[in-house]
């Protein structure tokens, strides 16, 4: 993965810092957590939730020690996230946290999203679970660098790659690495839009 770091367990914490600051404003944290102090802390949870699973069930890369930016990619043999694989990833302490917090309000829009996974990629893929770049770090290439690298991967294997964001100004920087939009479609009991974005084709079924 050139000059990515794969990242482990032990580099969670360190990393869920990072995107917390990075996801402080993300819409669907937003709709979870009013007060943006609080949302912080909230969206640690939230990363914490992402990088576990990934890391046990995925791949997880940083741009380096430093964790300027962090992906996380999960094959779609891994989804949806069911409750005996997240107790096989997560520590009970993220579950636990995650459930009394953000993790309440984010409940229905997770089972919008999974559902229209489900309906949209039903073929083999990777997902793309999370991408953050820290705030100081933004506009420096760091999510390009990210992505270019697995990207090619999945290329070299004939292998689509499926997102899903609910800020609508990701939907052209995802564009410019050849992704498009499946589907846009309102969460319902929100008033947040999710875009569905594939890249690549769906391999041929004979």
């Amino acid at each position: 993965m050139g000059n990515l770091i794969r990242l482990s367990r032990a580099d969670v914490q360190s990393a869920s810092r990072m995107l917390a600051r990075a996801f402080v404003d993300y819409p669907l944290l937003v709709h979870a957590v009013a007060d943006p102090a609080r949302r912080e802390r909230e969206a640690a949870f939230f990363a914490q939730f992402d990088l576990y699973y990934g890391i046990r069930y995925g791949e997880v890369y940083a741009t380096s020690p430093r964790m300027e930016g962090v992906a996380v990619w999960v094959p779609s043999e891994r989804l949806p996230m069911t409750t005996c694989r997240l107790l096989g990833a997560v520590p009970w302490r993220v579950i636990a946290a995650f459930g009394r917090g953000v993790g309440r309000r984010l409940v229905g829009p997770s089972r919008h999203v999974d559902a229209r996974h489900e309906v949209l990629a039903p073929f083999p893929h990777w997902f793309l679970s999370l991408l953050g770049v820290a705030p100081e770090s933004q506009r420096h290439g760091f999510a390009g660098a990210l992505l270019r690298p697995m990207l090619a991967s999945f290329d070299a294997r004939g292998l689509p790659c499926y997102l899903e964001t609910m800020e609508g100004r990701n939907v052209a920087r995802y564009e410019h690495f050849g992704f498009r939009v499946l589907e846009e479609s309102s969460v319902p009991g929100t008033s947040l839009t999710s875009w569905a974005m594939l890249r690549g084709n769906p391999p041929q079924t004979r």
